[in-house]
């Protein structure tokens, strides 16, 4: 490729976004260009009918945010190849619908999308199909980043957190203002039409600095922060843990746990892992077809997130082997179809998809020294001790059970 050879993406929500050199290389891999038909948000276009964007639109707009905070944070040349490279780089190992095949992912084949995305950096694995190789004549990753003698390794370690020397350079991947939070909050907000991503950017970066090799903030922009951690809390608490959203990823989950031979559907698209299920088996092809339609089961039971008694009589469920074991008895006792309920305990799972959701740790430059943003800020603190969701276990079924509730929480706390 032409050095001087240059493309401008227009984005809708950072406006005109300049690629050129390795970044250029990089946005034309296949690694990159396969996750243009992976939605960013899953099933939530089934609430939020303009939630359609993709991963890569996302992994874009992370770019952009990396470019702006190192042009805020004046990094020299080597570092910002190495934080804009990760920040473009970061989400290549998300299978379909995102987020929600993730405890599928770990169960079967023992790693998640972070996992996937270090061992396709480190060339232990592809993403390309062998039956597509014919057909792909870009480059991938690893050959990209050899050439321009980039350290992989380096790469996976800012996307893991890995913290080596420079903290800054990897919190700027990893921490509660990192750039990738930064453009999901924004991308998604605009495109589910709500009103809760709306972050002051130019704000932010204007108040961006370092402070002892680590990532901080001027006083002047602890509003600016609250907004962003305000944000975030309200996106999961009404988009991304949307009560009917969870239940679609619930059942798309579920028809994925009751294969006998899985597959590696991790390497496909949205489109091709549906497909491929609907083949396997009577279960799969009614969950398929029924998300094709939004004909999607319904909450029939529900503990509260704030009802301690009955979560400490039901943690037992938070091992999934229990949780498996109870669906089927409520299948056989209640004369419901096998693999026709689910138990939802969602917590666990939040935390390991979105471990930022409960930091808050952010150092703020005072004029006697820094602080902690939670000993400024008494919204730091309570978004701190939100729950989210607001149910601690949800049972899901088709709706006509829903006259069941008593019987299934006899057969629960039993």
């Amino acid at each position: 490729m032409n050095r001087n050879e240059h493309k401008v993406v227009r984005d809708p929500i950072h406006g005109n976004i300049r690629f050129e050199g390795i970044f250029l290389d990089l946005l034309e891999s296949p690694e990159l260009q396969r996750l243009h038909n992976i939605k960013q948000l899953g099933f939530a276009y089934m609430v939020f009918p303009g939630a359609n964007h993709t991963r890569l639109e996302h992994s874009i707009g992370a770019y952009q945010m990396a470019r702006r905070a190192c042009d805020a944070l004046s990094l020299d040349e080597d570092e910002r190849v190495y934080v804009e490279c990760s920040a473009l780089l970061h989400d290549i190992g998300h299978g379909p619908f995102s987020h929600t095949l993730e405890s599928i992912l770990r169960e079967r084949f023992g790693f998640d999308h972070v996992d996937l995305t270090e061992k396709i950096l480190k060339g232990e694995e592809e993403i390309v199909l062998e039956n597509e190789k014919k057909y792909v004549d870009a480059k991938s990753v690893v050959e990209i980043l050899e050439e321009e003698g980039i350290d992989r390794t380096k790469i996976a370690d800012l996307i893991r957190g890995r913290y080596g020397e420079n903290r800054y350079m990897y919190q700027l991947l990893n921490s509660p203002i990192d750039v990738d939070q930064l453009d999901y909050l924004l991308r998604d907000g605009y495109y589910t039409g709500v009103a809760y991503g709306r972050v002051d950017v130019d704000r932010f970066f204007d108040t961006l600095t370092i402070y002892d090799n680590e990532l901080a903030i001027k006083r002047k922009g602890i509003s600016v922060v609250e907004n962003i951690l305000i944000s975030r809390e309200l996106m999961y608490s009404s988009v991304y843990f949307h009560k009917t959203v969870r239940i679609a990823e619930l059942m798309l989950s579920k028809a994925m746990e009751y294969l006998e031979n899985g597959f590696e559907f991790y390497k496909l698209n949205d489109l091709e892992m549906m497909s491929e299920l609907k083949k396997k088996g009577s279960l799969q092809e009614e969950i398929v077809t029924r998300l094709k339609y939004r004909r999607l089961f319904k909450q029939i039971y529900q503990v509260q997130a704030i009802d301690t008694e009955k979560i400490e009589m039901l943690r037992y469920l938070e091992n999934p082997a229990k949780r498996r074991e109870k669906e089927r008895e409520m299948e056989d006792l209640l004369g419901i179809k096998e693999g026709h309920v689910i138990i939802d305990l969602p917590r666990r799972e939040l935390v390991l998809s979105e471990p930022r959701i409960d930091k808050v740790r952010i150092p703020v430059i005072c004029d006697d020294g820094t602080r902690s943003l939670d000993q400024l800020t008494p919204i730091a603190r309570a978004i701190k001790e939100k729950i989210i969701p607001d149910w601690y276990l949800m049972v899901v079924a088709d709706e006509r059970y829903r006259d069941r509730a008593e019987d299934i929480e006899k057969i629960l706390l039993r």
